[in-house]
């Protein structure tokens, strides 16, 4: 097993937020908060650890220090595993305050144990929906303010439509390599982004509860914070903008029938660096998040590292 907001302004602030891969919950870069705007952003999240496995497996080829698990003898192994996530969303302004995001995501799951491929399953993850509130924007008020803020709050739904049944040699594979979740879930935002000239930054946090799914499983509630800064270079046609700054996943225990499974749960710190490029309707995105600390729980596979790229288009100039 393994579990797995960062935060920009520019040009009247932009945001983006992340937390479970799996989960399929990720809030995409706006190049301009004031219009609809349609994506593709592309995701990976690289997990490795070990495992241990009996001495009568026939996954094990090399011999490595034996242990004795349940009072059976086994191995210690390497295992790797990769959550890939294509998404297509949209954020449409609903109106001057109002915005709604969806997005649809597909998604591929892999887990590899001493070299061996066990799980490499590809779907419909799980989509979700975000109806957002503008709550302050001061650039809408006058085009003399210099110091630009921005707060939005927001809510809704994950649905349950990725599958949740996947498995590897017989056995149901654990939830966090599965396509969806199974649950009906419920996200919360808070956003807020400061600009002055061309220099800005920003803090948001992301909230899921979890309910639990048709067998009784229910993934830890999750808490993810980013604070990021960038500098603006370039002209309203043209424009890069450098990114630095840290995210920070909080994962609570699983649980099933109620029961808390201990051995899940933690905290992930990661680093954040990246890019953000504007050009006339379109924006690129592109980040690299390493992981600085792992301390989960022992059935969590620490990640390594993660990846977005993202494409936006502007549809209108409301």
């Amino acid at each position: 097993m393994k579990r797995s907001f960062l935060l920009g302004a520019l040009l009247c602030g932009s945001l983006w937020a992340t937390a479970c891969d799996v989960c399929g919950i990720y809030l995409g870069v706006l190049p301009n908060d004031r219009r609809t705007s349609a994506g593709l952003f592309w995701r990976t999240r690289l997990m490795r650890g070990t495992t241990l496995l009996p001495n009568t497996s026939p996954l094990l080829v090399l011999k490595h220090g034996d242990h004795v698990e349940d009072g059976v003898p086994s191995t210690e192994v390497p295992m790797t595993e990769l959550v890939n996530v294509l998404e297509l969303r949209a954020d449409l302004r609903v109106s001057e305050r109002f915005f709604l995001l969806a997005s649809v995501p597909l998604t591929n799951t892999y887990r590899g144990i001493n070299g061996y491929r066990m799980v490499d399953a590809y779907g419909l993850g799980d989509p979700f929906a975000l109806l957002r509130y503008q709550l302050v924007n001061t650039k809408c008020k006058s085009d003399e303010v210099r110091t630009i803020h921005r707060l939005m709050v927001g809510a809704g739904p994950k649905f349950p439509l990725g599958r949740n049944d996947l498995r590897s040699q017989g056995e149901l594979v654990s939830p966090d390599i599965q396509l969806g979740t199974g649950s009906w879930d419920a996200l919360a935002s808070v956003e807020y982004a400061v600009r002055r000239g061309r220099t800005g930054g920003g803090l948001s946090v992301l909230g899921r509860y979890n309910t639990a799914n048709a067998e009784g499983y229910q993934l830890g509630h999750g808490l993810s914070i980013t604070g990021e800064v960038f500098h603006r270079f370039g002209t309203d046609t043209l424009s890069i903008a450098p990114v630095l700054g840290g995210y920070t996943e909080f994962m609570g225990y699983d649980a099933v029938h109620g029961e808390a499974q201990t051995g899940t749960g933690g905290v992930t710190v990661f680093g954040h660096t990246g890019v953000r490029v504007w050009w006339k309707r379109f924006a690129l995105t592109a980040f690299y998040q390493p992981a600085l600390l792992n301390n989960e729980g022992i059935d969590i596979t620490p990640t390594r590292h993660r990846v977005v790229v993202g494409l936006t288009c502007n549809i209108n100039n409301n």
